[in-house]
């Protein structure tokens, strides 16, 4: 891939550890008072094509696409698409706040959690927080923020497995409730 979005990537890259380059007088800022680069719908590059629309979509937007598939999906999945840039290339860009909208898919007897913008994703949430670990390990003086919402389908036990997940991925790394 040759062009202006692989230029930007380019360009983007050296900002990877802008955390850790931060002028001395930033140390003891509060997180909560700086301005950190987020993407919306963080996880919408990777969104299954072949996947059916969330259970939390209107009722006429389910049946639209039931009815005309081959007309609304792909509109459903160009307003659904709002990056373009994996996680690992969103936070090599900068982005230090991902949001992260967890849905379970209906009728899916497994314990499997996904992301979901209209539809779901092709990898799982376990898969990304991984991915995500993987690279704050490499980028040690760095920050990321999981902004967790909309909880599509989870039931208490979902629930529980995916704050389990958390835990069991990132240890020590999560920020204490104190702080």
């Amino acid at each position: 891939m040759e062009g202006p979005l692989q230029t930007s990537i380019h360009m983007c890259h050296e900002n990877g550890q802008w955390m850790s380059r931060l002028p001395e007088e930033l140390w003891d800022i509060p997180l909560y008072n700086l301005g950190l680069p987020g993407s919306h719908d963080t996880m919408t590059y990777c969104l299954d094509k072949k996947s059916g629309v969330s259970g939390n979509e209107s009722k006429l937007v389910k049946l639209l696409n039931k009815c005309m598939p081959c007309i609304v999906h792909p509109i459903i999945m160009k307003w659904s698409t709002t990056q373009v840039l994996t996680v690992t290339e969103q936070l090599e860009a900068g982005v230090r706040y991902l949001d992260f909208r967890i849905a379970h898919k209906a009728n899916d007897p497994s314990m499997d959690l996904y992301f979901v913008h209209m539809v779901y994703t092709t990898v799982t949430v376990q898969d990304i927080l991984w991915e995500v670990l993987r690279w704050l390990e490499t980028h040690p003086q760095e920050v990321v923020i999981l902004a967790c919402r909309n909880f599509d389908g989870l039931t208490k036990r979902l629930h529980c497995h995916l704050i389990a997940c958390i835990k069991e991925i990132f240890q020590c790394k999560l920020c204490p409730r104190s702080v």
